[in-house]
């Protein structure tokens, strides 16, 4: 199952960004790990920011996980882990959506003000964050590349029935074969019976 653990929006601050805003979605994740898990996310993300010069897009991988980010040339950036299963160029879009979403809701002269680590509310990155969670529902070209899949998978399953059941009319047709054949030699049989006992 594709994964989506984390969103997190920071401003790169020449060698140390400092958090603005970031959720996770750990749920599928035991509850004593979680708290674990985050600060990895948050670790993760802010060494890859702070390795991505502004204007550039970059993605680092480490066991099944990959963190994605991308930093705008004003500064704001944004990363994303996700497992190794999920979309690169999905992470991507998501990652565009969310700087638009952090700027609408502040924008750049007051996200600059920030000097320590925050965590400004913008509920439509949480709501993103949860669209994000099955990537063929967020994106149209994979939401259409599944649905071909899925028309793909229904045509195949209908000949291998089809077959099947032109198997079955085959042996059908066998049959029917052999029953009037045998009802040809019972028809025969009957009259030879019937004609050596005629009654005068």
């Amino acid at each position: 199952m594709v994964k989506l653990l984390s969103a997190i929006v920071m401003k790169h601050n020449n060698g140390h960004p400092v958090t603005l805003y970031s959720c996770f979605e750990l749920a599928s994740f035991g509850f004593f790990s979680r708290g674990s898990i985050q600060e990895v996310c948050q670790f993760v993300s802010r060494e890859t920011i702070t390795r991505t010069s502004p204007g550039q897009t970059n993605a680092v991988s480490h066991a099944t996980y990959i963190c994605h980010t991308r930093v705008l040339s004003s500064g704001l950036a944004a990363a994303v882990v996700v497992d190794q299963d999920y979309p690169s160029f999905v992470a991507q879009s998501f990652l565009n959506k969310a700087l638009v979403a952090f700027q609408d809701k502040y924008p750049e002269a007051e996200w600059r003000k920030v000097t320590q680590e925050s965590n400004l509310g913008v509920p439509d990155l949480n709501a993103l964050l949860q669209e994000y969670q099955d990537p063929s529902k967020a994106d149209k070209i994979l939401q259409i590349k599944k649905e071909l899949e899925d028309t793909k998978e229904v045509v195949i399953k209908s000949i291998d029935q089809l077959l099947e059941r032109g198997e079955k009319l085959d042996d059908l047709v066998e049959r029917s074969q052999d029953l009037s054949f045998q009802s040809k030699a019972f028809a025969n049989k009957a009259e030879d019976l019937n004609s050596c006992c005629t009654i005068l």
